[in-house]
């Protein structure tokens, strides 16, 4: 794992699917509406689709930076609710600017935009957090290592037991730097999109861009899969108590680590871990 990279020049390669959004929306508007001619239109509806869709792009090409530097959902979702919305309403009087001071139809006055803030920026919010939700979009990088991770996983299947393979060490963000955390520190890994949380001492949650499926392959025989989101370290449960529907709640021993609920899927597990207990 290396230092999380900004990706600026990834979100370019979107720059023509932008442009023909933009095409499209002027030549809707200037068929609906007759106020400016074609080119006004191309022009004014190109601002606003490179503001809000370059600006989405980015955000959603740069998902594993911006889950690194912040560190909790509340503060991720505030930051994307802004970002989002900010961007619908720059492209709203970036609209008004060339309409006044380039096509000089309208007397230019700052932010005097109405209804339209509010219409672009709930517009911006809907197309941001689709994009940011789901795996369409992806950095070439990521790509690679998603590639190389289904490559390793294919190889390693047949030998999973293999120590060879195991990992040692956890690398993960922490500010500019990458620190390597031992394996016997986890309490436990928690999906998120294709990469993880890595829960350790004084219930401290760091970020991963190992995914739980590589991790499977290449973790030693203390940790196992409980649920499809989490791999807990069976050597810092400190008690597993029966919940609904063959379902348990695990309990570890540091009481800051947050405990966590098995899948049915996984009795099987369970039932090995309370015999080791």
């Amino acid at each position: 794992m290396t230092t999380q990279p900004f990706y600026f020049k990834e979100a370019n390669r979107f720059i023509p699917y932008i442009a023909v959004i933009g095409i499209g929306i002027g030549t809707a508007n200037y068929l609906l509406n007759g106020d400016l001619n074609w080119v006004q239109w191309v022009i004014q509806s190109l601002s606003t689709s490179f503001i809000i869709g370059y600006s989405l792009v980015l955000i959603v090409l740069n998902k594993p930076w911006f889950l690194s530097h912040l560190k909790t959902n509340f503060k991720l979702y505030i930051f994307l609710t802004c970002a989002f919305f900010i961007s619908g309403v720059l492209a709203t009087e970036m609209e008004h600017t060339i309409r006044s001071l380039i096509f000089q139809n309208q007397q230019f006055q700052p932010f005097t935009g109405g209804k339209m803030y509010l219409f672009n920026g709930i517009i911006a919010l809907i197309l941001g957090y689709s994009f940011f939700q789901n795996k369409l979009l992806k950095t070439k990088d990521a790509k690679s290592v998603q590639n190389k991770e289904h490559f390793d996983i294919q190889n390693n299947e047949t030998d999973l037991s293999s120590t060879t393979n195991s990992i040692s060490k956890i690398p993960v963000k922490q500010g500019e730097n990458i620190v390597l955390i031992p394996i016997e520190n986890i309490f436990y890994f928690e999906a998120y999109d294709n990469y993880s949380f890595v829960y350790i001492d004084q219930g401290e949650k760091k970020l991963c861009d190992y995914s739980l499926i590589f991790l499977e392959t290449r973790l030693n025989k203390s940790f196992a899969r409980v649920h499809r989101k989490y791999i807990v370290n069976e050597n810092h449960i400190k008690q597993i108590k029966p919940h609904l529907n063959g379902r348990y709640v695990i309990m570890f021993d540091d009481k800051r680590i947050p405990s966590i609920t098995s899948s049915k899927g996984y009795l099987s597990t369970i039932k090995n871990l309370i015999k080791i207990q």
